[in-house]
């Protein structure tokens, strides 16, 4: 029974109730690699802790359990297809809080009086005009789980570092979710790319080989430009930005959007410097 873990061990490993467990079992989506007849007692092979991830993604997704087998290809899942549906589903969501946001903000300002009491909300202003085209916007603290682009790698290969990124959050414990994007960074005189994708809860309990891929964009005022197409000239994002760099080392945030405006408009995604 060496090469099996109980069900007990398994729930502790990957932080997941028994009952879940069991429950999965009932459904058909991951059973046991072994029962005993005597006991009824379950066990499962540590090849099926892949599964099990798959199975948490799914849920923090918002995919049905339900429709987990029709992921499944040649008895195993197919993460790639799994992630993509999840992304369409995790865009829609975003989409309907954006656009419950944009309907507060606007009710807010068109609301505000000396008889209701209720303040405007303030524009963002930093006092530095920007290049044309560009425009303020204040950006709340980011952490960012990140995978090193190569530098001939070219948008259509991106998808397979947003995969890659969900695997290694789930590996982590750490929860991770669109907007994804890319960051530019400029420091010591060398250019580097990174996919990122944006992470939340205490990264403390890392281990420091797992913070070397996370980082922080503090919070504050961002120049921002909104751009049609993934950027392919770095150097030419550079330039346009020469009068408001700060200094010799910096890094430019390329972010999907996922405003179903921009999109229409033909602008996807959004250039952010901060200042």
């Amino acid at each position: 029974m060496s090469q099996y873990m109980s069900i007990g061990k398994v729930s502790k490993l990957k932080n997941v109730s028994i009952k879940s467990l069991r429950y999965y079992d009932q459904i058909g989506i991951l059973k046991p690699a072994f029962v005993n007849t005597e006991t009824n007692y379950r066990y499962y092979t540590e090849e099926q802790l892949y599964l099990l991830d798959a199975i948490t993604v799914c849920i923090k997704l918002g995919i049905p359990l339900k429709d987990l087998n029709n992921y499944v290809e040649n008895g195993s899942i197919n993460l790639q297809k799994l992630l993509y549906d999840g992304k369409i589903l995790a865009e829609q969501k975003i989409m309907e809080i954006h656009n419950c946001l944009g309907a507060l903000q606007e009710t807010l300002q068109n609301l505000a009086s000396p008889v209701t009491g209720l303040a405007r909300i303030p524009e963002s202003k930093s006092g530095i005009m920007l290049p044309e085209g560009f425009y303020h916007n204040e950006v709340k603290e980011r952490v960012l789980l990140t995978v090193s682009l190569e530098e001939e790698d070219t948008p259509k290969y991106y998808g397979q570092y947003i995969l890659k990124l969900f695997v290694t959050a789930q590996q982590m414990g750490i929860t991770a979710a669109y907007p994804s994007g890319i960051l530019h960074h400029y420091e010591h005189g060398t250019y580097k790319r990174y996919m990122f994708l944006t992470i939340s809860g205490n990264t403390d309990g890392l281990s420091d080989t797992a913070k070397e891929s996370i980082r922080t964009i503090p919070s504050g005022n961002f120049a921002c430009r909104k751009i049609s197409t993934h950027v392919a000239d770095f150097s030419s994002v550079k330039d346009e930005m020469k009068e408001v760099l700060k200094g010799e080392d910096f890094s430019i945030i390329e972010t999907d959007t996922l405003s179903e405006e921009n999109k229409k408009e033909g602008y996807p995604f959004e250039l952010e410097y901060r200042i």
